[in-house]
């Protein structure tokens, strides 16, 4: 049975599941390492939407609210930031704030891909949104590189435009969180 939920515990065990998944798809230049995911979730532990399979982890989407500094870096740099990105440059969420994300990565083991299972992460990142919003947090934006074919899909998918090109096989998306954004997925929840 597929199921989709929102961050696990952090232990090493499950770092090194997300690992072992990075590993199965990503270039090792993609991947990011113990420390880093370790950094970055002890900054904020609810940061990844998780998909699985009874009780295996077949899927991730990781995103985590970031700092203007960050933005502003993302925005006008032209290099793809990720698993280099550390812990001090996210935020803590706390209601009545709204929120800039960076989606870092989706991920689906190779041998669960192309099944459709994509919208399990899609819907499960609308229900993180509309969570937050419930908790009275909101966010106003969210970046995204897409470094293969099928990450630039699946973030079509949720909404994501190109904003500009980073190199011949990457880009830099952007989602513009409005109302508009939010009466659309809360119609979708529906």
């Amino acid at each position: 049975m597929l199921t989709v939920k929102f961050t696990d515990n952090l232990d090493p065990e499950f770092i090194n599941t997300i690992l072992d998944i990075d590993a199965s798809v990503y270039p090792e230049n993609y991947q990011g390492t113990f420390d880093e995911i370790y950094d970055r979730f002890k900054a904020n532990n609810d940061i990844f939407v998780l998909l699985y399979e009874d009780d295996k982890i077949i899927g991730y989407l990781c995103m985590f609210p970031i700092k203007k500094i960050l933005y502003d870096m993302i925005i006008n740099d032209n290099r793809v930031f990720d698993s280099d990105i550390p812990g001090a440059y996210l935020e803590q969420y706390a209601p009545f704030n709204t929120y800039m994300l960076y989606l870092i990565s989706t991920v689906i083991r190779p041998e669960y891909q192309k099944q459709g299972l994509s919208k399990y992460l899609i819907n499960g990142f609308y229900d993180y949104i509309l969570n937050k919003k419930k908790e009275n947090i909101l966010f106003s934006t969210a970046l995204s590189t897409s470094v293969t074919l099928s990450g630039k899909r699946m973030l079509e998918k949720l909404g994501f435009h190109i904003i500009k090109p980073l190199s011949e096989s990457c880009n830099l998306h952007e989602l513009i969180m409005d109302n508009k954004f939010y009466e659309l997925i809360d119609g979708m929840s529906k």
